[in-house]
């Protein structure tokens, strides 16, 4: 099928056409008429709705499928690890003579993390995020200091730092700062006898540098201090328990795009079959209601919202499993059925949305802590809401109306060329729509200057006992141009073209084929002003 839905306005380029070719002529000067064909085009359904939507059923008809995601619920929706500053004072409780190479201060502290919503992490694997340490030393020599952390590793290998801090002067202390890449790093979050959440564990070992040539007298109340500060730290995976959390997301909007091209008239489907399918890849049970479902057409003002048994019903999604593999996850599935037997969903898609309005409350581990803190969260793998739209073109159609805008730009120079005249279409129409087609002319601020309406319309073709089209319907449709159109014409930056179709043989429904076509070919019949030599 083609694509270009602006083919219904092709014919518009003739114009351009007769006014930027014409020569320079001197006087005398006469009019003739002027008889030529222009363009020809053809037109399918493509033209009126995305051939991305667009299927084609066993019997050669047509029927549309159209999928969205409405909302995910993701690891951002169920916690954060925000930046966070740590801290640490290591003050020196005994004074102390340190010799070259001695360790003078060795300590294991627990640092706890704030996540948000009150998530109990007992592991991460960090997909990216940095660690930016601050040292500050009060000891006068130079020292070396070993910070680790035992419970970050990768590749099986403990993150440490060692590094040489300058050593403090009575008045100003030593300092020294880095910044580590913790990507792919695990964290083991339950503190140093494995019994706590959201903690991990540092160590702070200091010893006098070995290339000192004295000892140095450490004195009781000297201090090292370390920032230990978690900057944009985003995980890959985690696990813990969740807690047990209401969450809403919306009233708000997600787009539909299938009727963009349509910009007036109704639409009576014979049938419309919808999924609303939930795919939850996170470790949680989860509760679902859908608070509110309701299609909008911001162009006409119109909505509709969806009247069916999901609506206010709480429905339970279970915890998806870990395959320990690739993929990750078995993601666990709840589909609903919304048909035109059971919901009103046709009139909601009649309305030709651009819009669907969603509102849904979330309410995850229902039933406490049931995982025994093995809750677990992918961050490729959110818990998706899906909505699977599908109906066979096989419809009642009123006045249906595709709308384009073309933009022209006539040459001043080509000014009083064309007096006056008729663009003529003929059309070879294989659809079994009656077509009536008008032109709005506008100017630079979109003010319209004049509507151009057809004498006569585009014909129906015939359907036969199976209610099927197989021979095309011969119309002639005439634009007629006055002296005062022609002058609105090169005024013109844009013009409108309205093409409204309407079924024959209502109130039955009628299918649309693939096969359906409509050829047009435009000629233009002009009285022309010319010059002789």
């Amino acid at each position: 099928m083609q694509k270009n839905s602006n083919k219904i306005v092709l014919f518009l380029t003739v114009i351009l056409a007769l006014f930027s070719c014409r020569k320079d002529f001197e006087q005398p000067e006469w009019d003739v008429d002027l008889l030529a064909p222009l363009v020809k085009t053809t037109l399918n359904i493509g033209d009126l709705l995305p051939d991305s939507v667009l299927q084609i059923n066993p019997d050669t008809s047509l029927k549309v499928v159209y999928e969205t995601s409405i909302f995910d619920v993701d690891m951002d929706s169920l916690f954060r690890i925000p930046d966070t500053t740590i801290n640490e004072v290591f003050p020196m409780s005994l004074s102390v003579l340190a010799a070259p190479g001695d360790a003078f201060y060795s300590v294991d502290r627990e640092v706890t993390l704030n996540v948000t919503n009150n998530v109990q992490l007992n592991y991460a694997l960090v997909e990216s995020g940095f660690i930016e340490i601050e040292i500050w030393s009060e000891i006068q020599e130079q020292i070396i200091v070993t910070y680790t952390i035992p419970t970050a590793t990768k590749n099986g290998d403990t993150l440490v730092l060692t590094e040489l801090i300058p050593a403090g002067n009575g008045s100003q202390p030593g300092y020294f700062t880095t910044r580590i890449d913790i990507s792919d790093y695990e964290l083991n979050l339950t503190g140093i006898n494995n019994n706590k959440v959201n903690t991990f564990v540092t160590r702070a070992v200091a010893v006098v540098d070995t290339n000192a040539t004295q000892s140095v007298l450490v004195s009781a109340g000297q201090e090292i201090a370390i920032t230990n500060k978690l900057v944009d730290v985003v995980p890959a995976f985690v696990r813990g328990y969740f807690g047990n959390q209401q969450f809403r997301f919306g009233p708000e909007s997600t787009t539909f795009d299938v009727f963009n091209r349509i910009s007036g008239g109704t639409l009576d489907l014979d049938q419309v079959n919808v999924n609303l399918t939930f795919e939850n890849g996170i470790g949680v049970d989860a509760r679902l209601t859908i608070n509110q479902l309701e299609a909008v057409n911001t162009n006409t003002s119109t909505n509709s919202a969806l009247n069916h048994t999901i609506i206010g019903n709480a429905m339970n999604i279970n915890r998806a499993q870990r395959t320990f593999s690739v993929p990750e996850v078995n993601y666990t599935t709840h589909t609903t059925s919304i048909t035109t037997a059971n919901s009103n969903i046709d009139q909601m898609i009649e309305l030709f949305p651009n819009e669907l309005i969603y509102d849904i409350s979330l309410h995850i581990n229902p039933l406490g802590n049931i995982s025994g803190n093995n809750d677990f969260v992918f961050k490729k793998h959110p818990l998706k809401t899906n909505l699977n739209v599908e109906f066979p073109l096989s419809l009642i159609a009123n006045q249906l109306t595709l709308t384009d805008t073309t933009e022209i730009n006539l040459r001043d120079e080509n000014k009083g060329n064309i007096i006056d005249g008729d663009l003529i279409l003929y059309a070879e129409n294989g659809f079994p729509f009656d077509a009536t087609i008008s032109l709005s002319l506008l100017d630079a601020s979109n003010n319209q200057l004049v509507a151009i309406n057809s004498l006569g319309n585009i014909l129906a073709a015939a359907l036969n006992s199976n209610l099927r089209a197989t021979t095309k319907k011969s119309s002639k449709v005439v634009f007629q141009l006055s002296e005062q159109d022609i002058i609105h014409l090169y005024n013109t930056e844009n013009i409108v073209v309205n093409v409204s179709f309407t079924t024959i043989g209502q109130p039955q429904f009628i299918k649309i084929y693939e096969d359906y076509e409509l050829d047009l070919k435009v000629v233009g019949d002009f009285s022309y002003t010319v010059n002789a030599k």
